[in-house]
């Protein structure tokens, strides 16, 4: 049986945003101190921060949805991510572009007359292409790897049945189930995956991992560090913080240098 598609949030976590914006507000910083594209010579620091800080929030709030909205069509429809990502820019750049026109013609009437609006949305264009790509290294490529990842998956065994479940790990952002019969991706974060193994005597080990008491095959010390030895051949890492929680659950009886 072939791997179930699991889907990412359509727009995003709240994390994600918040750490996008927050590095918008960042780069528009930076920009407004450079004055880039003439505008260093358009009023004083604390106006062109100002215009900067909202055009890069702005462009990231309409780039971050015109990406992720992209990115879901790309995998139902089978596009290829280049063709999206050019279409993001394209469209982004238009979106965002002739609105903060009018604002920059209003805080600067000079603009209006020097800056014709084709130029215009070139400059657009060239601000709104760097942040495609970036946004797509940080958010969108794990996505896709992960996909891709998951379609070459072997599943035997239906998701309903949790005792058959050895161990979890995470990837990226997604949960590695490993069972029995074979292995799937399932959207994280870890702590609600396990929520469903209600019965299956379990326990984390790290914070990316959870192991099924059943699939440890022994115990391996390097030095100070511990991870178990499983059945199919993988290691679990064994947090420091989880240790007296192990070994209290009778886990680690038969510790062995590596």
């Amino acid at each position: 049986m072939a791997a179930r598609r699991s889907n990412p949030p359509l727009l995003g976590t709240a994390r994600e945003w918040a750490v996008d914006l927050g590095v918008a507000v960042g780069i528009g910083v930076l920009l407004g101190l450079m004055g880039p594209f003439g505008s260093f010579f358009n009023g004083g620091p604390l106006v062109r921060i100002a215009y900067w800080v909202g055009s890069v929030v702005t462009g990231m709030a309409v780039i971050g949805g015109l990406a992720r909205l992209g990115l879901a069509l790309a995998w139902r429809r089978r596009w290829p991510l280049w063709l999206v990502l050019a279409a993001v820019v394209l469209i982004g750049a238009l979106l965002q572009g002739a609105p903060l026109r009018l604002v920059a013609v209003a805080l600067w009437p000079e603009i209006g007359r020097l800056v014709t609006p084709l130029a215009w949305y070139g400059q657009c264009v060239a601000i709104t292409a760097p942040i495609v790509l970036a946004y797509y290294f940080i958010r969108i490529r794990p996505l896709a790897r992960a996909q891709a990842r998951e379609a070459l998956v072997p599943v035997a065994t239906p998701a309903a049945d949790p005792g058959a479940v050895l161990y979890l790990r995470m990837e990226d952002h997604y949960v590695r189930i490993r069972t029995e019969h074979g292995s799937r991706l399932e959207i994280g974060p870890l702590g609600r995956v396990t929520a469903g193994l209600v019965g299956v005597e379990g326990l984390q080990t790290h914070r990316s991992w959870w192991v099924a008491r059943r699939a440890i095959a022994g115990v391996e010390r390097d030095g100070r560090n511990l991870r178990l030895r499983l059945v199919d051949g993988q290691t679990a890492p064994v947090s420091r913080a989880s240790v007296a929680k192990l070994r209290a659950a009778g886990w680690l009886a038969e510790e062995n240098p590596a």
